[in-house]
């Protein structure tokens, strides 16, 4: 019997139903489904079969409710179609409906994104995923002051066993089943609990004997009305839950702007600032303590920021600071969370807005705790010097080169010692240390380790930052290589060795190529020559053999520092070159070279020859991207390597272009120039018949040539052009519209002239 009670009693809380004090009826037919409601057993079906309890067990829980056999059978036929009627969303949807505490939190929204600001506390407002809604989920705290609107669930265990789910009304009371009325609005939730359990006790008498036992829970809390005013990001009405706190509100508002404040937040009620919140508390502490829980019609205010102050450098948090009339300079660095580990601690600059200009101040670290910032002030903390104030440097040739602490009396011998001697291949007869001396100049101190290790008294005493260097051996001796080229399979310079023979040289290059010449190796050498004078002869040359083994004929020649070896080539082991033929042949491509006196017209033949479109006359040949321009039918042309061959489709047409009256394409029928100009329809006024000239197919150009007063004009081939260009007459260049007035008053003064002398 409790299991199926404990059962019911959880179920009845998870769905959140409100059902009447009910007594288990003596028979089945004073059930009457109006008094619980369809929706209800509905919800408390499926979710004890979402629970996972056997249908025997469910069966038992419905009976107890008054509910028989044939009723039940009834109920789960239309709940079993309900839930094939209902999507998964809507069933989802109201179970959410009668789940929980039922509260509305759409009034919550998320605050839309707002730019990061300098200002220390800003970017709390700034995460789009912290939303800083209250849980409305969790049970509400006792001190929460009840209200019109508040829903509270009344359920009593024990000897009497039933729930009920009442709303607080506009007048602030609600109504208990079989109790009566009480007031509850303005009690906090513990105080009504008492004020519920005296109502009750006079209809229920075992709660004064504990055998029956009254727990309220606040189901759904009422809406408030908010206003949020002064510099805030987002002012206006808002509408939250009852249980909402300032700092709620804060972030739904977006907190302030960035002339607000965050230090003086006012909390306003009934036109009374019962409250001032410092939000530094919560951002620098952790602290809740001024998280005052919201009433409706309250008022929060930002007024404008007093004081704002930049702080920079060596600090662990620069920004923007909002500080109060009291806080002190070492409050703002404890708000930066203190100095940087490069810090210099013991003096801060402080930029400072004046009257007309700004001004500068050092603040020692014994004002710290004095000084008070004023608003604009920037604060600047400096690193510590990047010098170090006991430190020497060796390297070289030195076993452990680095960094050392100058002790005091630090030699350069105790240095050496210290850094574990010196190397074998150390250069011992020349070293050098370099300093900067009080006077801020550089020196160079040089020293012979050979005689230093003879004679104390030439150690050198180091002083602060002295560098140290010993060189190696083998750092001052000339780079010796030899250079190999030619037909090895990795030319290039190679360090030369003492006893290096010529196989040695080529096996460093990777061997020879397939197209190497064995017989052929030479090898170019700068002779010893010592004289003043300029030498005629400045490189000697020996010409060596190998076997394809790399064995030398010549065991004894044996290569020196700055040899060159030129490795030759077999003369006919190497492509000349080809040749690419496209346009009207039979079968263009590219075609390799066969003979070095190989023409175009054997490539041609070797193409398969022209097509019956093709015009040999008008081939063209191109070198580099360059048209050759010859007469391909008069000259015998030898093709090059990468030359390129194009024969166009045969053109039957002359084009007249320039000075004509009509330019236009002619048919070809005449080798005559003059009968294309005439088809053309002649030279205009401004072209010249004299100057004239063929642009052949193949890119050669002809002009007209001239002999006293016979022209003798260019043959036109098929696919020419025929260009009459436009040149200004000597008379139009004399009598031009700058000199006309000159003209006729040169022309006026001759006619006078002549008068007189007629008289």
């Amino acid at each position: 019997m409790r299991k199926h009670l404990f059962y019911l009693f959880i179920l009845l809380l998870s769905v959140n139903v409100s059902i009447a004090q009910f007594k288990k009826p003596s028979n089945s037919a004073s059930f009457n489904i109006n008094t619980v409601g369809e929706s209800q057993l509905f919800q408390l079906w499926r979710n004890a079969n979402s629970m996972g309890m056997p249908e025997a067990e469910i069966l038992k829980l419905f009976t107890q409710m008054g509910v028989n056999g044939g009723q039940y059978l009834q109920l789960k036929k239309r709940f079993d179609k309900k839930v094939e009627e209902t999507s998964e969303s809507d069933l989802e949807e109201e179970a959410e409906d009668l789940n929980a505490m039922g509260s509305d939190t759409s009034m919550i929204k998320q605050m839309p994104l707002r730019k990061n600001s300098p200002i220390f506390g800003m970017r709390f407002f700034s995460n789009p995923k912290n939303t800083f809604t209250p849980n409305i989920k969790l049970a509400a705290p006792q001190n929460y002051i009840l209200g019109p609107d508040d829903q509270l669930q009344l359920i009593l265990t024990g000897v009497n066993e039933s729930t009920q789910l009442l709303k607080i009304n506009a007048d602030g009371f609600i109504n208990i089943k079989y109790a009566g009325i009480i007031t509850l609005s303005g009690l906090t939730l513990e105080a009504a609990k008492n004020q519920i359990i005296r109502k009750m006790q006079s209809v229920y008498p075992n709660l004064r004997t504990g055998k029956t036992i009254l727990t309220v829970l606040l189901s759904k809390y009422r809406t408030i009305r908010v206003s949020v005013a002064g510099e805030a990001y987002r002012p206006g009405n808002y509408q939250i839950p009852g249980i909402s706190t300032i700092f709620n509100l804060l972030y739904l508002t977006g907190g302030p702007t960035e002339k607000g404040t965050l230090r003086n937040i006012q909390l306003i009620r009934n036109n009374k600032k019962i409250a001032t919140i410092d939000f530094y508390q919560f951002l620098l502490q952790g602290s809740f303590e001024n998280d005052i829980r919201l009433e409706d019609q309250d008022v929060i205010y930002f007024p404008f920021y007093q004081k704002h102050v930049y702080l920079s450098g060596a600090v662990k948090r620069p920004a923007i600071y909002e500080l109060t009339q009291s806080d002190v300079l070492s409050s703002l660095l404890d708000m930066a969370g203190g100095f940087g580990d490069t810090a210099y601690k013991e003096r801060v600059k402080i930029f400072q807005l004046g009257t007309e200009q700004r001004t500068m101040r050092d603040i020692s670290k014994t004002d710290f705790v004095s000084y008070l910032p004023q608003n604009g002030d920037s604060i600047l903390v400096d690193k510590i010097n990047e010098t170090y104030a006991n430190k020497v440097y060796i390297n070289g040739a030195i076993v452990m080169p680095g960094n050392y602490e100058l002790t005091n009396e630090l030699s350069l011998k105790k240095l050496i010692e210290k850094a574990g001697g010196i190397k074998e291949t150390a250069f011992l007869t020349r070293g050098y240390i370099n300093r900067i001396n009080n006077s801020f100049e550089k020196q160079l101190i040089s020293f012979d380790l050979t005689e230093l290790q003879k004679r104390n008294e030439l150690d050198i005493l180091l002083t602060k930052n002295d560098s140290v260097f010993i060189p190696t051996a083998e750092s001052l001796r000339e780079s010796m290589m030899v250079e190999i080229e030619g037909a090895v399979k990795k030319p290039g310079a190679y360090e030369f060795r003492e006893g290096m023979k010529i196989e040695d040289a080529l096996l460093l290059a990777g061997g020879l190529t397939t197209n190497a010449d064995f017989k052929k190796i030479i090898v170019l050498r700068h002779p010893k020559n010592t004289a003043d004078t300029i030498a005629t002869k400045v490189l000697d040359e020996y010409t060596l053999s190998v076997t394809p083994n790399l064995k030398s004929n010549n065991s004894v020649f044996s290569l020196s520092a700055k040899d060159k070896i030129i490795v030759a080539s077999f003369l006919n082991n190497q492509s000349i070159g080809n040749v690419k033929i496209a346009g009207e042949i039979l079968y263009p491509g590219s075609y390799p070279i066969e003979n070095r006196e190989e023409t175009a017209m054997d490539i041609l033949k070797r193409a398969g020859g022209l097509t019956p479109f093709g015009n040999i006359a008008q081939i063209k040949i191109y070198r580099s991207g360059i048209l050759v321009g010859l007469n391909f039918g008069e000259n015998t042309y030898r093709i090059g390597a990468n030359d390129s061959l194009y024969i166009p489709k045969t053109e039957p047409l002359v084009e007249v272009s320039g000075a004509v009256s009509n330019q236009q394409f002619v048919l070809y029928s005449s080798n005559k120039l003059r009968y294309y100009i005439l088809a053309a329809g002649g030279v205009t006024n401004k072209g010249t018949l004299k100057k004239s000239y063929v642009q052949y197919a193949n890119g050669l150009i002809k002009k007209t040539r001239h002999f006293l007063f016979f022209r003798s004009y260019p043959t036109v081939k098929p696919g020419s052009k025929i260009v009459v260009p436009a040149v200004e007459s000597s008379m139009a260049k004399l009598i031009s519209t700058n000199n006309v007035s000159a003209i006729l008053t040169s022309l006026t003064a001759l006619i006078s002239l002549i008068v007189l002398l007629k008289k």
